[in-house]
């Protein structure tokens, strides 16, 4: 679509945010690798633009990272500059009887992962010999007492402690797995774990506190007691053991004082997760739609359950739906310092930026690849897994069967794995090169039955189409089958297809195979024409120029006619307006502006001066032929209550002045008598009463006996107003001997 067109016509949105989606097995790629480094901008916006031309044709049109990302992919990556490629094809270890993988932790040579609903230890890793070779392996290490293993921290020497929901418990399991008591910490959560300086921290709520111990789980002390009622992150660098609340997102540094170091409020409800780049440290922080959540009640609704704190699991997890939630990753640059090399104080000072956001989701972990800034984010949202390498440089690596990926670990250098919940596993992503992938739409909203035409892709292939229309937002037995769409190569416009053999229908949902490791799809314009609906009127109101409150002034003769109208739409209209007398036929319309320019605003302004006294109404007529063309445009018609018309002004008769007492009597034609006052000798104007206490009708007496006039004669004018604003003004010459 060129300049021209995009600024003459507005976008106009898509479909809803969150549209269930359709069956298929599983969607991811990393590109050529994880650390890759890819070009281009940011979007911010989960819904990809739909733009109107004229004729009454739209496009949907899917151009960069974030208009792609609300899709969703098998064996492809989504690049930040918008291109979607085919990537790795990731292996999913199954955790057998358990109800979701919750959290991991990265180890030398495999990722331990924790699961809720069984508070269970699973290892995965890759075979290294046999026909298995390659392939992940899953085994069972341990089940614990507890409804969900929420941390873990590997000890030196490979023993690893476990925290479980409910209660403060830490377990003990070594290397066999066998499991032994390693503390008990009067808390209800605890969750974070992390080594630091040869003791053990454990980031616990409601309260707030960070306890240390011994690598023995001895002596457990209150070290830090934050304001916050929970400690979700926690991050141990060189001598520095950073801190992330909620439901605050403040960010700490312990200290020898118990309230640690504030060195940061982020604004949100949870600082979930850090890392550490070269130069800087990476926060992701959290806003939950319903400020009053807290990070507890978060995790409890995406678990469906009432409670982790020892109730029971409720309904059923594969229909659960993580609560709504924004997502901002920010960034510090903390410079050099003594000892680690960075300075953590200037994170109270220094400028955070803003390298990531999303909507209508919320981050479950980052993982650092290493220390230059490339970064993985698992998110609540459709499974996503996100890469990040600077506030200009993202992309969709993953895009899970499972609705929400929860964690992510590397084995040391080696494969990198991402736990999933309501599927209980976890993906090695780099498994193997995907041959093909597909990229399919989220389910286009046309918003009313459509007919669609040409299929516009830029690209390179070769690439083949699938597509299918339906009545409904989710794809249900209603929809038709996928239909093969045969593409035409055109040199220099790219890929060319046709859906107009597809039955008329609201939804639409596209497909596109990359069929070679080497195709990819870089732009996407679907063009379609809505059954075109008339605009609807709903009032046409004609609106006086207020009266002036000294009433020295009439008002303007100009009026202004205003009208609301839906265009149901969203097309652009133009409007004709026109009056006539009440009570006369159709020919005595009168157009109010030149009929070779029709009205675009919402209002219109007529001049009175020259129009003759009388009831008139106007009647505005709506079109959309600017969306639609001539020949398909419709129109809705409305008039205005009848309204009078009175430029005549009142007359004041039988002004008299007699035994001290001013009197008169004003008439007026047209409406009725708004006000009355008096003047002595070119002094300020007093309002006058109506003799009969109130003005409100055509003809109104009034009289006064003006108090401290002095012998000799005055002068007394007289000013009338009626309902419209009109003056009229009289004198007459009063003698007080």
């Amino acid at each position: 679509m060129t300049a021209r067109m995009r600024s003459r016509y507005p976008s106009l949105p898509l479909a809803v945010r969150h549209l269930p989606r359709a069956p298929r097995t599983l969607r991811l790629s990393l590109g050529l690798s994880l650390g890759l480094s890819l070009g281009g901008a940011v979007g911010a916006a989960l819904v990809a633009p739909s733009s109107a031309w004229a004729g009454g044709t739209r496009t949907f049109t899917l151009e960069d990272h974030s208009d792609f990302d609300a899709g969703e992919t098998e064996g492809a990556a989504i690049e930040d500059s918008g291109r979607v490629t085919t990537g790795f094809v990731p292996a999913k270890g199954e955790l057998p009887d358990a109800a979701s993988a919750f959290s991991c932790l990265s180890r030398k040579d495999d990722v331990l992962v924790g699961t809720a609903d069984k508070a269970a230890v699973f290892r995965m890793g890759l075979a290294k010999r046999g026909k298995d070779k390659g392939k992940v392996e899953v085994e069972r290490v341990a089940e614990l007492s507890g409804v969900v293993v929420t941390a873990m921290a590997e000890l030196p020497g490979g023993d690893v402690v476990v925290a479980t929901l409910p209660g403060g418990k830490l377990w003990r399991l070594d290397g066999r797995g066998k499991v032994s008591e390693f503390a008990e910490l009067p808390v209800e959560q605890v969750w974070a774990l992390t080594v630091h300086q040869g003791k053990l921290y454990a980031g616990t709520g409601p309260k707030g506190e960070l306890f240390a111990m011994t690598l023995a789980g001895k002596d457990p002390k209150v070290v830090l007691d934050d304001v916050d009622k929970h400690l979700m992150s926690l991050l141990s660098v060189g001598d520095a053991l950073l801190v992330g609340t909620a439901p605050s997102a403040r960010l700490l540094r312990l200290s020898d004082d118990p309230k640690g170091v504030l060195l940061k409020d982020l604004e949100g409800d949870e600082l979930r997760a850090l890392a550490l780049t070269r130069q800087g440290l990476l926060a992701a922080v959290n806003t939950f739609e319903d400020r009053s959540l807290s990070s507890v009640d978060a995790l409890t609704k995406n678990l469906q359950r009432t409670s982790l704190v020892g109730d029971p699991p409720q309904g059923d997890l594969q229909q659960a739906r993580p609560p709504k939630a924004d997502a901002t990753v920010h960034h510090v640059d903390l410079g050099t310092g003594p000892g680690t090399g960075r300075d953590f104080d200037r994170a109270s000072e220094a400028p955070w930026d803003q390298w990531f956001s999303r909507e209508g989701q919320y981050f479950t972990g980052m993982l650092a690849l290493d220390d230059v800034g490339t970064v993985l984010l698992s998110t609540s949202s459709d499974g996503k897994i996100y890469r990040l390498r600077g506030p200009r440089d993202v992309a969709t690596v993953a895009d899970f069967e499972e609705r929400q990926s929860t964690a992510l670990c590397r084995a040391a250098k080696g494969p990198i794995f991402a736990t999933v919940g309501q599927g209980a596993g976890a993906y090695h992503l780099e498994a193997s090169t995907a041959k093909k992938a597909l990229y399919r739409t989220k389910v286009l909203d046309a918003k009313q039955p459509s007919d669609f035409g040409a299929l516009a892709l830029r690209g390179k292939g070769p690439l083949s189409v699938r597509a299918r229309v339906g009545p409904s937002a989710e794809a249900d037995d209603r929809w038709s089958p996928w239909s093969a769409i045969t593409l035409t190569v055109e040199p220099g416009a790219g890929f060319r297809g046709d859906l107009s053999s597809l039955p008329r229908r609201r939804y639409l949902q596209i497909e596109v195979g990359l069929d070679t490791p080497d195709a990819e799809l870089r732009e996407l314009e679907q063009f379609y024409a809505p059954e075109n609906l008339a605009p609807l009127l709903t009032s046409v109101d004609v609106n006086r120029p207020e009266l002036d409150d000294d009433g020295e002034r009439e008002p303007s003769p100009k009026v202004t006619i205003r009208w609301k109208v839906d265009a149901r739409d969203d097309d652009d209209l133009v409007y004709g307006v026109r009056a006539r007398p009440e009570g006369t036929g159709e020919t005595q319309w009168i157009p109010l502006h030149d009929a070779k320019d029709p009205v675009t605003k919402r209002e219109l302004q007529w001049d009175l001066s020259t129009v003759p006294d009388g009831v008139y109404e106007i009647e505005v007529v709506a079109s959309d032929e600017p969306s639609n063309g001539a020949g398909k445009a419709r129109t809705d018609e409305l008039r205005s209550a009848p309204f009078v018309v009175d430029r005549q002004r009142p007359r004041i008769e039988d002004l008299r002045w007699g035994a001290g007492k001013l009197s008169a009597t004003i008439r007026d034609t047209g409406g009725y008598v708004h006000d009355a006052a008096y003047s002595i000798d070119d002094g300020p104007f007093r309002a006058l009463s109506a003799a009969d206490g109130m003005f409100d009708e055509p003809v109104e007496v009034v009289n006064v006996s003006p108090e401290g006039l002095t012998k000799g004669t005055h002068r007394i004018v007289v000013r009338a107003r009626d309902s419209f604003g009109n003056l009229e003004t009289a004198a007459v010459l009063a003698t007080v001997e």
